[in-house]
């Protein structure tokens, strides 16, 4: 691919996806990228668990960031990434799934776990592991938007009481509530939401 011309791979993920980002004079997706990773670390160890794949796949969850939205969805089809129907109208919700691919085809990752955490990072899945839930966490928990949102307020305290399921249900439910101002809301995400729903009653 283009965005790694230039790149030589150390074999240190973080400072691998350093240069990337460099190289692609994109230091805000980097900086983005950083926060998640330190996030998950922090995350992992509260919950007891190695921390290896969670750090992983934050580091490589938005590389695709690199590539121009209007984009995405091409080149996704170029190299044979399925795009669901729902997702044509919306061009980066499939930043996610090039991320993947690109963390498989750059950086060579193959663990399926971390390759799924990554493809997922957005939208959230049902079925979900322990290292989907806390990159998808990790994620939306290291924003640092202007303003009080309460529901990343109230994510935060939820994860810090251990309570990661209840946290992920709280930004689907957010998601849902705002559906009719957006442009889609993923079915993966539906498909999540009513998971974690029918595991509350």
């Amino acid at each position: 691919m283009e965005y790694t011309r230039d790149l030589v791979l150390s074999g240190d993920l973080k400072e691998d996806i350093t240069s990337f980002f460099k190289l692609n004079h994109d230091i805000r997706t980097l900086q983005h990228t950083l926060e998640v990773a330190e996030e998950a670390e922090r995350i992992a160890k509260l919950y007891g668990l190695e921390s290896e794949k969670m750090v992983c796949a934050a580091f490589l969850h938005d590389i695709s960031n690199v590539v121009p939205v209007s984009s995405m969805i091409q080149i996704s089809k170029t190299l044979s990434i399925e795009v669901l129907e729902q997702e044509l109208t919306y061009d980066r919700s499939v930043h996610q799934k090039l991320s993947r691919y690109m963390a498989e085809d750059i950086f060579g990752i193959t663990d399926d776990e971390i390759l799924g955490a990554i493809e997922s990072h957005t939208t959230h899945k049902p079925h979900a592991n322990m290292t989907d839930k806390i990159l998808f966490v990790s994620d939306k928990i290291s924003w640092k938007l202007p303003g009080e949102h309460l529901y990343l307020q109230e994510m935060r305290s939820k994860v810090d009481r251990l309570e990661i399921d209840e946290a992920i249900l709280i930004y689907l439910n957010y998601i849902w509530g705002q559906r009719d101002k957006l442009k889609l809301v993923h079915p993966w995400l539906i498909s999540a939401r009513e998971e974690l729903i029918a595991d509350t009653l």
